[in-house]
């Protein structure tokens, strides 16, 4: 039976929202997550009538699909150097998700899945603290609408130091007023934190061992919410709501080489390619993204990964560093 998944994108300008959003579909077919891969999930972009339309019908226009439209036009955007959604509005993405492998029987006999994953402005929902942003009240109007009736929030927020942020009072007051709201259809949280890679810079060879491995994710996850004063918050949607916390990397790290993913010769922040190659294969020869897949397939199949941590594995890790430290 299908199933239709709304999946709201919400975090500060450039956070990371619309890479981890452009990369998704190629974390995918890489198998480059943390779930079994035995799972075997598939990722396909589809247009805004075939969400619509009755599943017959969807599958009649399978058939001669083409990848094209503003998504593709996204993962164009961003491997020819970045991407960010520059603009005071949402944009919606259209998602066919589908298991082929070992699952839990709850999960396969409720597939496949459509994904309407929304896409907003950080300077909509998460401005910094005291910005005046020229934003239409309808535009806000839609996005708390469109948050309301979603049944899963992806809270993408980049790996800086929190304490240090100018949003993150605005992300509390919006937690805030979610946990108080009686009209949402919230299932599901999921807080990624991105540009994981970034942590590994230095490590050459040995950064994508380092980062493979959940221990590592969950000691930085752990470090990096001791400053989060909207923890609190977030811990109120619960247990109506379930929350979970990950990391994760656009951008990546290189295949064969294994490290992180960011060419120091080229200008900006850019993956590393050949320069004799153009298009796609240029950037795809060496990229394999990390992780940017946990999010959206813990938001529509509720099913943990090796990175997708709850409230209780962090509490747990929390009590084993003051028990240590006691004892030391």
């Amino acid at each position: 039976m299908t199933e239709k998944v709304a999946i709201c994108l919400v975090g500060p300008k450039k956070g990371g929202k619309s890479s981890l959003l452009a990369s998704l579909t190629d974390c995918v077919a890489q198998s480059a997550f943390g779930y079994s891969p035995r799972l075997r999930p598939a990722l396909q972009p589809i247009t805004r009538a075939e969400f619509s339309a009755e599943p017959s019908e969807a599958r009649k226009a399978d058939l001669l699909s083409i990848e094209q439209g503003d998504y593709e036009r996204m993962k164009r955007d961003f491997a020819e150097g970045g991407v960010a959604t520059d603009t005071l509005d949402t944009y919606e993405y259209y998602f066919r998700l589908s298991v082929n492998g070992e699952a839990p029987p709850e999960v396969v006999t409720r597939g496949p899945w459509l994904l309407e994953v929304i896409d907003s402005a950080g300077e909509i929902a998460v401005p910094p603290d005291g910005a005046e942003v020229p934003i239409l009240n309808d535009v806000k109007a839609k996005l708390a609408r469109q948050m309301l009736d979603s049944e899963a929030l992806v809270l993408v927020l980049p790996m800086v130091r929190l304490e240090d942020s100018a949003w993150t009072g605005t992300l509390a007051r919006l937690l805030d007023r979610l946990a108080l709201s009686r009209d949402r259809k919230l299932k599901r949280v999921v807080v990624a934190f991105s540009q994981y890679e970034r942590l590994f810079i230095r490590l050459g060879p040995s950064a994508f061992t380092y980062a493979c491995d959940p221990a590592v994710a969950l000691h930085v996850l752990k470090k990096s919410l001791r400053a989060a004063q909207w923890l609190d918050r977030l811990r109120a949607l619960e247990p109506a709501v379930s929350v979970r916390f990950t990391v994760c990397s656009a951008y990546g790290f290189t295949k064969r080489f294994q490290n992180a993913n960011m060419d120091p010769h080229q200008p900006g922040e850019r993956r590393f390619r050949r320069a004799s190659l153009e298009g796609a294969r240029a950037y795809s020869e060496y990229w394999r993204p990390f992780l940017t897949a946990e999010p959206m397939l813990y938001a529509a199949l509720g099913l943990d990964s090796a990175f997708t941590f709850s409230y209780a594995q962090l509490d747990a890790r929390a009590k084993e560093s003051a028990a240590s430290s006691i004892l030391a």
